[in-house]
């Protein structure tokens, strides 16, 4: 054989060996790779491999060539570029999630949001004329005339937080008015409407209360009362359709955030056979709420309860008809299955209190706290917003209504919903400062304005719950005018409680579960 058949068939041999070598690489490329859709390959890979190259235009070979350059001069050649492609086409291909398979999703710890003695009268009860204003005027300063507003500014603040659950926590109605009852739960039903879950208790002022009344021109007139029966009918969809569980002795149930945190849900008001100002825990709903604690126990969920009337003694001032009548039962009931937090209204003032240790107690003894919402109609006009962390951790913070920005968005043009802050908070001065100006008396004029003016703003940071500093107070003039022309009388005893017990700021509360409290759920829950 002459050299040059020998060359020309050693050439043909090195070509076809690299068309083998690339022949296999492409088997390889397929058995590696998805086909298109995500569904596997049919047939034998050899023949498609087979048949692609068949079908390829020269174009593609071209590209495929240079790429294959482009490779060569990256890895290297021969055995090299060989490794280095066995172990890139060996790495796992992670898969990723079917289209629309549900993916978990991370644990979201319960928001609520809390009003309490919304007082709502409704706008078919009166003319907002003379019989109107005398009760406004004898009244705490209270916006009844704007309540209606403040709901629906109140709404508009829930669309954006968007907690789990809005409570109120009862006084619904001004005196217990069926059409207020009514009236306010329309609005409310509005507030689920856009997502929002609502949560009702009632208060004092509620149920069987024979001060219901219209108020039309010049005469205080009869308003019909509501019934428990009624007021259940009326709120049946916020609470008690959706509970968990219900009390056969009051108007009480637990409602279910999620399975990790509960609400309490608790009537505390007494009005049968008549209405009361003060409240009480039946001796019946005092046994529903030990089973209902001990199925929170042994389902691993908090529970926090939630009443009209307070738990612990919160006022100085106001000592009387606030506090529940068997506080200490309750209080211990609460205290022994170790929840943090107990939250009422009522009062209409803001306060946060922890529950005193016994004289000669243990420090490290578990001693449950209290938060008391502010009257919602009353300047500054906040709710609450309690949040859940995973840890067990509780934060509660007030917020004010943005009545401001609510009017401007409505396109709304009464002053006194667009400077809406400085209205409500120059009210309920006005109201206080006229009632106690009213009582003084044989004084020059600017002296007892002076006297009064003191007594409003007092009140009204004794209702928003801000510090106040007594020290500079007792240095001004209007508190020595009381001091020198009043200092025996009640009024001034009044002052002097109110600076006493100010001292600090009660719009934001805070728990930390410690080791003792996690220890007892752990064994509760075994």
């Amino acid at each position: 054989m002459s050299r040059q058949k020998k060359n020309g068939l050693l050439a043909l041999i090195y070509i076809g060996t690299l068309l083998i070598c690339f022949g296999i690489v492409l088997v390889i490329g397929r058995l590696h790779s998805p086909a298109p859709g995500g569904k596997e390959p049919s047939g034998s890979l050899l023949e498609e491999a087979t048949e692609s190259q068949a079908e390829t235009p020269d174009r593609e070979e071209t590209e495929k060539a240079e790429d294959k350059a482009e490779e060569d001069e990256e890895f290297g050649n021969g055995e090299e570029l060989a490794d280095k492609r066995a172990e890139t086409v060996s790495k796992p291909v992670m898969p990723f999630p079917e289209e629309g398979e549900d993916q978990p999703e991370a644990y979201k710890p319960p928001v609520i949001a809390v009003i309490t003695d919304v007082h709502y009268l409704s706008p078919s009860l009166t003319d907002y004329g003379e019989a109107f204003e005398t009760m406004l005027k004898k009244d705490d300063g209270k916006l009844v005339h704007y309540i209606p507003q403040l709901m629906d500014a109140f709404t508009a603040d829930m669309e954006r937080l968007n907690p789990s659950a809005v409570v109120l926590s009862g006084d619904l109605t001004l005196n217990g008015e069926m059409e207020s009852h009514e009236a306010l739960a329309e609005k409310l039903k509005i507030l689920e409407e856009k997502g929002v879950k609502v949560l009702v208790i009632p208060g004092n002022h509620d149920i069987n209360n024979y001060a219901a009344a219209s108020y039309f021109g010049e005469e205080k007139g009869e308003a019909e009362m509501t019934g428990p029966e009624d007021f259940y009918e009326i709120y049946r969809q916020f609470g008690y359709d959706q509970a968990r569980s219900l009390d056969e002795a009051s108007l009480s149930y637990v409602y279910e955030l999620d399975e990790k945190n509960w609400l309490l849900m608790l009537d505390s008001a007494q009005y049968e056979p008549v209405n009361k100002v003060g409240g009480r825990i039946r001796e019946e709903t005092l046994a529903w709420m030990k089973e209902q604690l001990e199925e929170a126990d042994r389902e691993g969920a908090s529970l926090i309860p939630i009443a009209h009337h307070n738990l612990l003694k919160e006022s100085i001032l106001y000592p009387v008809d606030c506090t529940l009548e068997n506080s200490r039962d309750v209080a211990e009931l609460l205290e022994s299955y170790h929840v943090p937090l107990y939250i009422s209204g009522h009062l209409h003032l803001q306060r946060t209190k922890r529950n005193k240790l016994s004289p000669g107690e243990d420090e490290s003894a578990f001693r449950i706290s209290e938060v008391v919402a502010d009257a919602f109609p009353i300047a500054p006009c906040r709710y609450g917003v309690l949040k859940w962390t995973e840890n067990g951790s509780l934060a509660y913070e007030t917020r004010e209504t943005d009545v401001e920005g609510w009017a401007r968005q409505q396109g709304i043009l009464d002053e006194n919903l667009l400077s809406f802050q400085e209205y409500a908070s120059g009210f309920l001065k006005e109201v206080v400062s006229s009632q106690i100006y009213d009582q003084l008396r044989n004084l020059p004029e600017e002296q007892m304005e002076k006297m009064a003016g003191l007594y409003g703003d007092l009140n009204r940071d004794y209702c928003a719950g801000i510090p106040v500093d007594a020290k500079a107070v007792r240095s001004e003039e209007a508190f020595r005018l009381w001091q020198r022309n009043l200092p025996d009388s009640q009024l001034f005893a009044q002052i002097d409680e109110i600076l006493r017990d100010t001292g600090r700021d009660h719009n934001e509360w805070e728990y930390e579960p410690s080791l003792q409290d996690i220890s007892h759920r752990d064994i509760m829950v075994k």
